[in-house]
């Protein structure tokens, strides 16, 4: 019964080839969730089809970060243009970053129900016309408030992207897309900061907001021709993880029949009695939401402060919430620290710097992607074919040790003067850490709670932007009060405290679950809600 069946726990590996379900071809590997026949379901795309979908969210995620964060690495300037004071600058992005999760409380629920194309497209357009404003503003009030309007229309990009991969890749390979997502959710601002030193320097700050506009028009464009539609509303049968739900949906047909039929590969589902979708129908900003899916938008607004009871929830709001602090304590301090003595780097060698933390990024999402997933299956191998989500968070022990390290050296590195290169490998190796904390926490929520996972994505990002608002805001009078070795000090001692909680949920974690199962299945039939 549903009641007794544990959230999370999937039967993922056929280690006796008897289950009537469809596997990833040949292979024992369980397809979870279970798709239909239809082949417009997600589920069933074509690799083709699947690839173009996941291009069209990088792109979306590319462009968004290049419009919100195109500043970042010019405030020294745009403090001596406009007069804002740095303090101020720092405190508009902390802002910004609190209304990224926040304004996911109606953006959410207006991807969950009435479809995540136009509430991408709506959030990407308005990010754009705001970021050309950000060129004209003059005042500390002007600033905040073009920061609120920016981190708002960003909201999709931060809980929408990670049910669209969930809407079309299985569970044992949703981990290595949500790596890629992580990768550049967090190297593009970086990035970003390389040939943003040589415009400061060249054309003036104001030129940042208006290329980075027009290189985001152009990704607009293109994701308003190649973005599908991933919402689909199936038999809420079909979501069921255990073994028991999938072959009860699958023995409507004749036992000689339906082997053969779960050893296909999905991409070659049978199209027979289903419309296939034209170009322009793909193209359409409206009329997604199927006729028998209930319209949850006002549950979706507060179920998210609901779950946050469930301990897995907590702590992947936890993990991001730290991970994102980290990121908004190197933003703020990073150039301030290369621009002093003995550095003296002018605005085109600090964007240089940034390469260190693109090689850290890109190292930390390798782990975190398709190794986990390659782990977690492993795993499920040696637990007689089913999968917990905590196998998982076995990649903690990279952070909670690479962490701390990074941070003592960028830190004390910087306040003993040391050569440029020992801060550029400390920044690396806290930035390694930012796609492993992000991925794995993302992954562990949908694993976890599959069927709520799109609200319980909104209650991780309002944990993880709340966090990431009071360090950015306190970052530079702390900076100003202890220094930067103590600073950085501190956050590796707080971050290797977070990154050990990861070792409490391995051994708790499936408790946690077993004793949450009986209040979320009744929330399940309450409102009858089902993986999206």
């Amino acid at each position: 019964m549903t009641e007794t069946r544990i959230p999370g726990t999937i039967h993922l590996i056929d280690l006796d080839g008897n289950l009537d379900v469809r596997h990833e071809g040949n292979k024992d590997i369980v397809l979870v969730p279970q798709p239909t026949d239809d082949p417009e379901d997600p589920l069933n795309w074509s690799k083709s089809r699947k690839r173009l979908l996941a291009m069209c969210l990088i792109i979306a995620v590319f462009s968004a970060d290049i419009l919100s964060t195109s500043l970042s690495a010019a405030l020294l300037s745009v403090e001596e243009s406009t007069g804002i004071p740095l303090a101020n600058l720092n405190t508009g992005v902390g802002i910004q970053y609190l209304f990224f999760g926040w304004s996911n409380l109606l953006w959410q629920p207006f991807g969950l129900n009435y479809g995540r194309r136009p509430a991408i497209l709506l959030g990407g357009l308005g990010c754009l016309l705001c970021t050309i404003w950000s060129a004209y503003v003059k005042s500390t009030g002007e600033w905040y408030i073009n920061r609120i309007l920016v981190g708002s229309f960003y909201g999709p990009i931060e809980t929408l992207i990670e049910v669209c991969i969930s809407d079309v890749f299985f569970a044992h390979e949703r981990g290595g897309w949500i790596a890629w997502y992580c990768w550049t959710l967090f190297n593009i601002p970086f990035l970003c900061g390389i040939p943003a030193g040589y415009i400061v320097d060249r054309l003036g700050w104001k030129w940042i907001p208006y290329i980075w506009s027009i290189i985001a028009a152009g990704c607009w464009v293109f994701i308003f021709f190649f973005l599908e539609e991933t919402m689909y509303h199936r038999n809420p049968a079909l979501e069921m993880d255990g073994v028991q739900g999938a072959v009860s949906v699958n023995n409507t047909n004749s036992p000689d029949n339906e082997k053969e039929k779960n050893q296909i590969v999905v991409d070659e589902v049978a199209s027979s009695g289903y419309p296939r979708k034209t170009f322009m129908e793909k193209l359409k900003f409206w009329g997604a939401r199927n006729p028998d899916q209930k319209n949850t938008f006002f549950q979706s607004m507060w179920i998210p402060f609901y779950l946050v009871r469930y301990p897995a929830i907590a702590f992947g709001g936890l993990v991001v919430g730290a991970v994102l602090s980290w990121f908004n304590v190197v933003n703020a301090t990073l150039a301030d620290i290369l621009a002093s003595p003995p550095y003296n780097m002018s605005g085109e060698m600090i964007g240089v710097f940034f390469a260190s933390p693109f090689v850290g990024i890109s190292v930390g999402s390798y782990f975190s992607g398709k190794i986990v997933d390659t782990w977690s299956t492993m795993r499920a191998r040696k637990a007689h074919g089913y999968r917990e989500p905590e196998e998982r968070l076995w990649v903690s022990v990279i952070p909670m040790i690479i962490h701390p390290f990074g941070c003592f050296l960028f830190g004390i590195g910087a306040h003993h003067e040391v050569h440029w290169v020992g801060l550029a490998f400390g920044l690396a190796m806290i930035c390694s850490t930012f796609p492993m904390g992000s991925a794995v926490a993302i992954n562990y929520i949908i694993d976890c709670y599959k069927e709520v996972s799109g609200d319980g994505l909104v209650t991780m990002i309002l944990i993880r932007n709340s966090m990431g608002f009071g360090f950015s805001y306190a970052v530079t009078p702390w900076l100003d009060a202890v220094g930067v070795q103590n600073l950085y000090i501190a956050i590796g001692c707080i971050g290797m405290f977070f990154w050990a909680i990861s070792f409490v949920m391995i051994a708790l974690g499936k408790k946690f679950r077993r004793m949450s199962a009986s209040s979320y299945w009744r929330l399940i039939d309450k409102y009858e809600l089902h993986a999206h």
